[in-house]
């Protein structure tokens, strides 16, 4: 996928943009999750590409008043040296300073253009150190990118910001005013984010049921949502809420259908992200025996030389996992056992089988002369939707 923008060239140069990256890991690295990376073969839906593109779109455009209020949790960083330390942390030749509240409230006018807004932190300030430190409070005008604010060095003193929004949840204050007290950057994440998006989600079928499983990356959902769209349909649909723990069970598709489903987590603040999404079709068809060689009641004298052993196959309607054990060989003439040796798909032996797909499996047997019996267990050959042989089936054939 190549995304092109006209737009997409900030003015805070890429010097500034690394440290601000920088200090948005460093500050946070303790509590940071990556989020669940795409791989190849992946589907991504419409849904996802639309968070994709409305990220890229809120990252490219212009704030709004909606964007910054509410109450936020900042860190911050100043290289200055003096004035109170109080609440900051010395990292190497920085100072910084970690969970300050920072609250904007909206005044009564249509922006805060029209009449400022108000703003107001925790002590000490994420904005400023001062002999004493102290908590922040003032009022504020957002234009265009640019934050004015009143209150952080005195009543009337106007400290300057570039805001850059480097998701829903979280803002960038870059300083753009020459006062060595206020703090070099500002790094603030939202109060009240909604639940980190669901990962590792994947499908699983059994009879009529398809279950969907997630991994929870959240201590503050209240539920979680599954959506789910089937292939003849255009849309994904929410089809269940308020579910507290995975997995989900799916009782509601038809056989052969096919549903492509994904999982979001939500909370009194809003819905994360969907996460990837994941596959599942509805199978309760049994699979059964297209054809078995020496087929019933033939006669063989084929022995495969140089080994000696006459070689037996079976293929399914379906592919199919066979467990070591799937058949039993006996020589009815003689009452003995065969001695036998698994050879197909990939001569694989024991529990290698176990990991098998496939839609024939043989086996090279020496079951001496006479009436030979193969019976195949059901309970042994599944197929991928954990559907079993509908019965044992047994046939035999002779041999010179």
């Amino acid at each position: 996928m190549k995304v092109v923008s006209n737009n997409m060239t900030k003015s805070v140069s890429l010097k500034y943009l690394l440290l601000c990256l920088f200090f948005s890991y460093t500050l946070n690295a303790d509590d940071y999750v990556w989020g669940e990376e795409f791989k190849e073969g992946d589907i991504i839906s419409a849904a996802t590409f639309n968070q994709i593109f409305n990220t890229l779109q809120k990252l490219n455009r212009t704030p709004i008043d909606a964007d910054l209020t509410g109450t936020w949790v900042c860190d911050a960083v100043h290289s200055e040296s003096g004035n109170d330390t109080t609440g900051w942390s010395l990292k190497g030749f920085l100072l910084t300073l970690n969970g300050a509240l920072l609250t904007m409230t909206a005044s009564s006018g249509s922006s805060s253009l029209d009449q400022s807004y108000t703003f107001s932190t925790s002590n000490p300030s994420p904005f400023a150190r001062f002999g004493t430190n102290a908590a922040s409070s003032g009022t504020y005008v957002l234009f265009k990118d640019m934050l004015f604010m009143k209150g952080i060095m005195s009543a009337e003193t106007i400290s300057k910001y570039q805001v850059n929004f480097i998701s829903d949840d979280r803002f960038i204050l870059i300083p753009l005013s020459n006062q060595n007290e206020l703090t070099d950057l500002i790094i603030c994440d939202s109060a009240t984010a909604v639940p980190a998006t669901p990962t590792s989600v994947a499908t699983s079928t059994s009879g009529s049921i398809v279950t969907i499983s997630w991994t929870d990356r959240s201590d503050d959902e209240i539920g979680f949502k599954v959506y789910r769209r089937i292939s003849s349909e255009s849309l994904e649909k929410e089809i269940a809420s308020g579910i507290t723990t995975s997995p989900y069970l799916d009782s509601g598709l038809t056989e052969g259908q096919t549903a492509y489903y994904s999982v979001s987590a939500y909370n009194d603040y809003g819905e994360s992200s969907k996460s990837k999404v994941v596959i599942g079709t509805l199978d309760e068809t049994k699979p059964t025996i297209s054809s078995v060689y020496p087929s019933n009641g033939a006669v063989t004298s084929n022995k495969l030389q140089p080994i000696n052993m006459y070689a037996v196959s079976i293929s399914f309607s379906e592919s199919v996992v066979a467990k070591e054990g799937f058949y039993e060989c006996i020589n009815l003439t003689t009452n003995d056992g065969c001695n036998s040796v698994i050879f197909l798909p990939s001569g694989l032996t024991g529990s290698g089988w176990e990991s098998t797909i496939a839609n024939s499996f043989g086996i090279y047997i020496d079951p001496g002369v006479g009436n030979i019996q193969i019976t195949l267990k059901k309970d042994f050959i599944k197929d991928e939707a954990n559907n079993s042989l509908l019965e044992d089936y047994i046939w035999s054939f002779n041999t010179q």
